[in-house]
């Protein structure tokens, strides 16, 4: 069964679809009869075509022209309802609540269908639900949930993607400034300071502090760790560094979302326990 569902606007002027110089005084019976069918027939054109969902097995159904709309069996009468704000419908048991998801999950709102609801903003959020880039960072991004956001940080490299709303590899990702530390590469080492022991390894442009493994150190010259004695380091003791040498607090990295793939923790050096 499919329900036609029809707006009929208010016609405030009729002389619109009156033709030449007729004025209505000038009309007749038979004319006043073309013009309420002419403007019947308008209203037809109107009217959207929706399924019943009280005929359907989930008893629910999308909304044919807005994909933030759906309709829904309520109690025997079809009831329309919107997604909330930056959502569209996905369908039932489906999306992150109420049957809705973010637009860009699937082809869940695709042209000619739009969004019928303007979004509404709150700090961080351009709509109440949804992913959005960071202001200041290419590493984090803001999760927005009913207009609360909560920042988030990718690992291991990876930039925040606004096109894939996710984090992903700096190649893929344009327009971010990198560390000044790594302009020369992006993706070398550098020595941090007279260390023989720590440096900097710049991943995507973004400088990530590390150790050489044990009885090793870090050479000036190749930029790895090698076996010393060196121009600059001797032979390293196996002392434990005391606990203000680790990783300084600007780069101390919180809890994060996203992990790099195994390929890339494999070729990742390891630090010393």
């Amino acid at each position: 069964m499919v329900l036609f569902l029809c707006v009929l606007s208010t016609v405030t002027d009729l002389s619109s679809y009156l033709p030449g110089n007729i004025t209505y005084k000038m009309l007749s019976r038979h004319h006043w009869t073309s013009l309420i069918v002419i403007l019947g027939s308008i209203s037809i054109i109107t009217c959207v075509q929706v399924e019943d969902p009280c005929k359907t097995k989930s008893r629910v159904v999308a909304d044919d022209k807005h994909c933030d709309k759906y309709w829904e069996c309520d109690n025997g009468q079809s009831v329309q309802y919107d997604c909330p704000n930056g959502l569209v419908f996905a369908g039932k048991h489906r999306g992150v609540t109420e049957g809705c998801d973010y637009p860009w999950r699937s082809n869940y709102c695709e042209y000619p269908k739009i969004q019928a609801n303007p979004p509404i903003g709150t700090e961080h959020c351009d709509w109440l639900y949804g992913i959005f880039g960071h202001e200041t960072s290419c590493t984090r991004y803001w999760t927005c949930w009913n207009g609360t956001a909560t920042e988030q940080l990718c690992i291991g490299g990876l930039l925040y993607n606004e096109n894939a709303h996710s984090c992903d590899w700096p190649e893929n990702v344009e327009g971010c400034q990198k560390h000044p530390l790594c302009n020369e590469d992006p993706n070398g080492n550098v020595p941090l300071g007279k260390s023989c022991n720590r440096y900097w390894q710049c991943q995507g442009g973004y400088p990530r502090l590390q150790r050489c493994p044990a009885m090793l150190v870090f050479e000036r010259r190749s930029l790895r760790c090698v076996v010393p004695p060196t121009e600059e380091c001797d032979i390293p003791t196996t002392t434990a560094p005391p606990p203000e040498e680790e990783t300084p607090q600007e780069v101390r990295q919180p809890h994060q979302s996203k992990r790099p793939s195994q390929e890339f923790k494999e070729n990742r050096p390891r630090p010393r326990n």
